[in-house]
Formats: structure tokens, sequence, C-alpha cells
């Protein structure tokens, strides 16, 4: 496989020649990249295409598993080349605010759209290292970046928008630095980890924004806590303003992001987690597993979560996008429009 990647590397040598400007190398690997996220779909094709003839059986499974192993090469490779491209659009960002004036960046880890037919639940993206989502679909689908969720951060930001239009924020300053997210979803045995220190540092809401009553993020005080899990149970993130059940208490009563009514919180994955109670975004409320969730149903955000018979589908407050910085605790505010990376900058 060394050799295809070679191959492939040599065959876009093109992308140097003339791409002295950040810009167009940009351009030049999202053309790169389109192209190269077919290759797998067709390599697919061929390997349909072996299984059809009747050769000798040992032959043929030899050229089937070495197209698979090509495809996969090729689905790797596409991955890289992802990354790549995200990393020169940081460099283009850094070098504009050099030349203009001086700046700060937020970058997007991860977008949730609790409607999108994605569930982000307790076991999908949060730990498994897998990129979730494309950049062009990033703030309008459930998104995860694995280079920006594997990078350190001092500063985390929420925040919730209607493609791309900030609606509210809040920032968060972790206890302890220079941790990436990827770590620290990975920390689940025991978990219960209150990340964030002293509350918000930084709040807005746009003047006349709804759903503020009961939003998971908004409507709640106090710091950040992730993979906090109980019993059976697990929420990827929360905030400790809200209810948090006990390490031993079943009551399906503790709502974020990134919730399972059915799974084993302290392993980073289990193969035995329930596809029916996963969820992506349960609003805040107070309605345990007895007396409640049985009879009036735990409403969630939009119509990502499984068949679970308790779990009832609601509005969509919006998008929540997920940044980090290790450089800033300011955040665009009035008629900002969020980006794969957000510029703070100092007149």
């Amino acid at each position: 496989m060394d050799k295809l990647v070679l191959v492939l590397l040599l065959c876009s040598a093109g992308l140097s020649r003339g791409n002295d400007d950040l810009g167009n190398l940009t351009d030049a690997l999202e053309s790169f990249h389109e192209r190269l996220r077919m290759l797998p779909e067709d390599m697919f094709e061929i390997q349909v295409d072996l299984g059809k003839f009747a050769a000798s059986e040992e032959i043929k499974e030899q050229a089937v598993d070495l197209a698979q192993e090509i495809r996969s090469s090729l689905n790797d490779l596409a991955s890289d080349v992802y990354n790549l491209r995200f990393l020169v659009d940081m460099l283009s960002e850094h070098e504009k605010g050099n030349e203009e004036e001086e700046c700060s960046s937020w970058y997007l880890g991860m977008n949730l759209n609790p409607s999108d037919g994605h569930i982000m639940g307790y076991e999908t993206g949060w730990s498994d290292d897998t990129s979730i989502g494309s950049q062009e679909g990033a703030l309008i689908r459930d998104y995860l970046n694995q280079t920006v969720w594997n990078m350190p951060a001092k500063y985390i930001a929420i925040v919730r928008h209607h493609q791309g239009k900030l609606d509210a924020v809040k920032v968060f300053t972790f206890k302890h630095w220079g941790l990436s997210l990827s770590h620290r979803f990975k920390d689940t045995d025991p978990g219960r980890n209150i990340v964030t220190e002293g509350g918000p540092v930084f709040e807005y809401s746009v003047p006349g924004a709804h759903n503020l009553g009961d939003d998971p993020i908004f409507s709640v005080e106090g710091d950040l806590a992730f993979n906090w899990g109980y019993s059976r149970n697990g929420a990827r993130l929360v905030l400790t303003g809200g209810h948090l059940s006990g390490a031993d208490v079943d009551d399906d009563n503790t709502h974020g992001f990134g919730n399972n009514f059915w799974v084993r919180p302290k392993m980073v994955e289990d193969p035995e987690a329930s596809p029916d109670w996963t969820h992506e975004i349960s609003n805040i409320q107070d309605c345990p597993l007895q007396g409640c969730a049985g009879v009036k149903g735990v409403k969630m955000q939009g119509t990502d979560h499984g068949s679970g018979s308790s779990l009832k589908s609601g509005p969509v407050y919006g998008n929540y996008a997920i940044y980090i910085s290790d450089e800033t605790p300011s955040f665009p505010t009035d008629g900002a429009i969020l980006g794969i990376n957000v510029n703070v900058c100092e007149d």
C-alpha cells in the first residue's frame, strides 16, 4: 500500500506548482480531495465485478482482498488530504491576520444538528477517533474534525446557531490546559469530570433569542462536565447547574449532549450500547424514570434519537457548534457568521 500512496502523491505533485498563495493552494487541495473521494467507490465497483468471475477461487479471493486493501488505503488517504486541507485553511487565516491586524482564532471541532438523521449519542464520535461529515456541511449537519479534536485547548465555546448565524454563545476555561477534547472524552473511567472552572467567562445571546428556557446549555448555570455516567446511563456534555444524577442512580434524568439511557458509560466503546435509547440532545427537565419518563416522556430536540418508548421528538432550537482556542476567551457576537475558523481581531 505504500506504493499506492506514493503513486497518488506523485500524481498530485502539480498542487505545488504556481500555488504561492495559500488561497489558491486551498482551492487546489479541495479539487484534489473531491477527485480522490470518488476513487474508493470506483474501487468498490471493481471489487464487486471481480467476485463475478468463475475463475480459480484462490486467485479470485486474492484479487478481491487486494482490491479491498487498496480501497481502504484510498479512504485513509482521502481522510489525510481532508486534514491537510484544514491545516492549510488555518495557515491562510493566520496569514490574513498577520497582514491586517492582531487576531486570535477559534477552530470548529464539532457541530450537532439534532434532526439530520445521524445520531451523535454517547457512543458516536466523541471518543472513537473518527471524523464525521465534511467542511461543506460542517454547520448544517453533524460534523467532527479529528484534527481539531486532537489539538490542545485552553478555552471552549459552545455556540447555538442557525446555519452559521450566531444565536447564543458561552465560553469556558478548562481547569487543565494543554489537553485535547479527544483526551478529555476518552477519560470515561471513572468519568463524571467537571472540566471547566469559574463558570462562563463570556456569554451572549442575540436580543429576542427564543427557546432559552430549557436549552441544555443556555438555560442553566455552572461549569461543563464531561462523560457523566450514572448506572447504565451516560451524557457526554452537561452543565453542573442542571440535575446531575448520582453514580448509581438509574433515573434517566441527566440531560445534555451525547446521551444514552442504556450504555456502560465507563467504557470508551461499548458494543452492547442500545441503539434504542441513544439520543443526541435532550432539553433541561425534571423527568425521572419512575413516575415521569414512562408517562410524559423525555423531551428531545429534533428527531435524532432511538426508538425507546419514552424518547419524544421536539422542536429544534438550532445547531450547536463546539469551538476551541488556546488564545482568547472572546467570541464575536452581533451579526457574527460562523465558519470552520472564527477570528477575533483587535481594532
